[in-house]
């Protein structure tokens, strides 16, 4: 099956009904579009902070593992500093596209976690590393007036209509700011003219104490069903990032990794865990705060085949 044909027979809800279910299923649309990954034995154990003498560095998703929302989950902590006393390399690799590394750094720091700039990734990292080895020519714009724009990408803002239709290219670092509005314009000025597309940030939702936000991957989605495009996309899954984060760890720590004593630690099956298993990582499903939090996570592992190395509920 075809990514149109698959989101083509998905109803895509509107962004203010985005839960884990639709989350799931436009993740599941969009499938053809992913890295495959060989199934695994999942084991398991109720804390992350149990089993971390397995691993010999952690590679930590944002939401859903760091923070939920604004807040920050308190035994994160507790993690930071076992990590610490086992002098083991800590890396956030984040999917937030949105700002540069020290501004979400910046955010940590004020949690009182023990990570600086060198310990955060994101997405954003990833795109603006293939911008720099493929300068692109032409007249490029991220189209999120709420990001802090790549350098030499000007933001669309207003007059967002005319912009497009005098872009070459088109960068979505990130969606807080986007609307059904802008949505519209997009969709109709890639079907009046199709050129290529860059998402910094492939997934569909975040997790909030009150909801899930829609995040670029949830509207490109809608922009391959009503346009047929084909984004390059720079986050978890897509290998991109996770070579970044490798390279990071290796400046870390000094040496070369075993890819299978690195743990990609996530709240998301078709982000942290599918990705992570097609790098050849170890991975670590949390289920007890994000995307899965309300659900059966060996129900939904079984339904969409994405087995993590080992499946905690709480960190």
């Amino acid at each position: 099956m075809t990514v149109l044909s698959a989101l083509s027979s998905c109803r895509i809800p509107a962004p203010g009904n985005l839960d884990a279910d639709t989350t799931i299923s436009l993740y599941e649309a969009l499938r053809p579009l992913l890295p495959a990954a060989p199934q695994r034995a999942v084991k398991k154990s109720a804390r992350l902070a149990d089993i971390i003498s397995e691993f010999d560095a952690l590679i930590l998703d944002g939401f859903g593992v760091i923070n939920v929302g604004t807040e920050k989950i308190d035994a994160i902590d507790e993690i930071i500093s076992l990590a610490g006393g086992r002098n083991m390399p800590v890396l956030v690799l984040t999917n937030g596209a949105s700002h540069p590394a020290d501004r979400v750094a910046e955010k940590y720091k004020k949690w009182g976690l023990a990570l600086d700039t060198g310990n955060v990734l994101s997405s954003r990292d990833a795109l603006a590393q293939f911008a720099a080895a493929r300068p692109e020519t032409g007249n490029w714009i991220c189209i999120d007036d709420t990001v802090t724009p790549l350098a030499g990408r000007p933001v669309a803002a207003d007059g967002r209509a005319a912009a497009l239709d005098a872009a070459d290219g088109i960068i979505m670092l990130g969606s807080s700011g986007w609307t059904e509005a802008d949505q519209a314009v997009l969709e109709q000025a890639l079907l009046k003219r199709p050129r290529p597309v860059l998402v910094g940030n492939p997934d569909i939702s975040a997790p909030h104490h009150d909801g899930f936000s829609a995040e670029p991957g949830y509207w490109m989605a809608r922009a391959i069903q009503r346009t047929d495009i084909r984004p390059l996309w720079f986050g978890k899954p897509h290998a991109p990032a996770f070579q970044l984060a490798y390279d990071r760890l290796t400046a870390l720590s000094g040496r070369i990794m075993d890819k299978q004593r690195i743990a990609m630690v996530g709240d998301s099956l078709h982000t942290d865990i599918l990705g992570g298993n097609a790098f050849g990582l170890a991975t670590i499903l949390v289920t007890g705060y994000g995307l899965l939090r309300e659900h059966d996570a060996d129900r939904v592992i079984a339904a969409t085949q994405i087995t993590p190395t080992w499946q905690v509920e709480r960190l």
